[in-house]
C-alpha cells in the first residue's frame, strides 16, 4: 500500500520491514508504523508539532471535544460511499497527527457495516508513534503530504483536516470518482478565544478557491459552542493552539480563569476531481 520515498517503486512488508525491487528498505517500528520521510525531505531536524502538542491534541480529543465534527465526517464519507455501491473503500488522512480523526471515522463507518482500509501520515514523528501506539485499525507512517508515499489512484476518499497539503497529489492518488475532504476554520473558530488574546482578533478567513484539477461538490458549515468546564478539555485545546504560546504564565492562568466556553466553527468541503484531469504517475513537484 505504500510507495519507496527514494524511488517510487511499490513497497512490499516482509517479516517487520517494508521494501521495494531496488532493495530499499524500511523497518516498522515496535509501535507499528513506519518512516518514509527521508532525511533529504526534511525542512528540520524535528518537523512538525512536539511531543508537547501532541500530547495536548490526545488530551483534547479524548474528551471528544470536537466529536460533531467528527460525526458529520463520518456521515458525509459513508453517504458517499454508498452511493457508489462499494463494499469495501480505501480512506487516507494527510496530516493525520495523533490519528484520533482518522480512528473515529474509521470506527463510525465500520458500526454501518462498511468495511474501510484506513491509513494515515503526518510529518510529525511523535505524532505517528502515538497514532500507531493506540489505533491498531489503521496503518501509519511518518509522510510529508507534498510527497505522499501512495501508489497512483490508489484512494477512495481523502481526508485534510487543519492541515497543508498539496491538491496535486491528492489529484494523483484519487482512484476513479474519489473524493478530498478538507477541513479548515471557519470565521468564527475560537473567536472567544481570540478575543482574550488580541487587542484587534481577526476572523478567520476561508481559503476556499476553485483548483484546477477538482471541482466542488459541497461546502458545508459546521459550528456550535463547546463547554470548557472540564480542565483537561480546556487545557487540551490551549496547549494545541499555536498563539497561545506566546502569552507570559501569568497571562495564561488568567485565561485558564475566565474562559469557560468557546465558539468552535468549520467549513467542511468535498472535492471531486474534474473529467479527464491530467493526472501525474510521480510526485507531485
Amino acid at each position: 500500500m505504500w510507495l519507496c520515498p527514494l524511488c517510487c517503486n511499490t513497497l512490499s512488508k516482509i517479516n517487520n520491514s517494508w521494501s521495494c525491487s531496488k532493495r530499499h528498505s524500511f523497518d516498522v517500528a515496535k509501535s507499528g508504523y513506519v518512516n518514509l520521510l527521508p532525511v533529504q525531505y526534511k525542512h528540520s531536524l524535528e518537523p512538525g508539532d512536539n511531543k508537547q502538542m501532541v500530547r495536548a491534541r490526545r488530551n483534547f480529543h479524548d474528551t471528544a471535544g470536537y466529536k460533531p465534527l467528527m460525526q458529520k465526517l463520518s456521515e458525509m464519507i459513508g453517504k458517499y460511499i454508498s452511493s457508489l455501491n462499494l463494499t469495501e473503500f480505501n480512506l487516507f488522512e494527510a496530516g493525520c497527527g495523533e490519528g484520533s480523526y482518522l480512528a473515529t471515522v474509521t470506527d463510525s463507518l465500520n458500526d454501518e457495516d462498511i468495511r474501510v482500509n484506513s491509513s494515515g501520515i503526518d510529518i510529525a514523528k511523535p505524532a505517528i508513534e502515538l497514532a500507531a501506539k493506540t489505533y491498531k485499525k489503521c496503518e501509519f507512517a511518518v509522510g510529508s503530504n507534498f510527497r505522499l508515499p501512495l501508489p497512483t489512484g490508489s484512494q477512495h476518499v481523502v481526508l485534510q483536516v487543519f492541515a497543508p497539503g498539496n491538491m496535486k497529489e491528492y489529484a494523483r492518488v484519487l482512484a476513479p470518482r474519489g473524493i478530498v475532504l478538507t477541513v479548515e476554520p471557519g470565521k468564527q473558530h475560537l473567536w472567544e478565544l481570540k478575543e482574550r488574546i488580541y487587542k484587534t482578533p481577526k476572523q478567520h478567513q476561508p481559503q476556499l478557491h476553485q483548483v484546477s484539477e477538482f471541482d466542488v461538490v459541497t461546502a458545508e458549515h459546521l459550528s456550535f459552542k463547546m463547554e470548557l468546564s472540564d480542565t483537561v478539555r480546556q487545557q487540551g485545546l490551549l496547549n494545541m493552539t499555536p498563539y497561545v504560546w506566546k502569552l507570559s504564565d501569568e497571562k495564561r492562568a488568567k485565561l485558564s480563569d475566565i474562559l469557560d466556553s468557546v465558539t468552535v466553527d468549520f467549513t467542511i468541503t468535498m472535492w471531486t476531481l474534474l473529467p479527464n484531469p491530467k493526472k501525474d504517475t510521480q510526485y507531485a513537484q
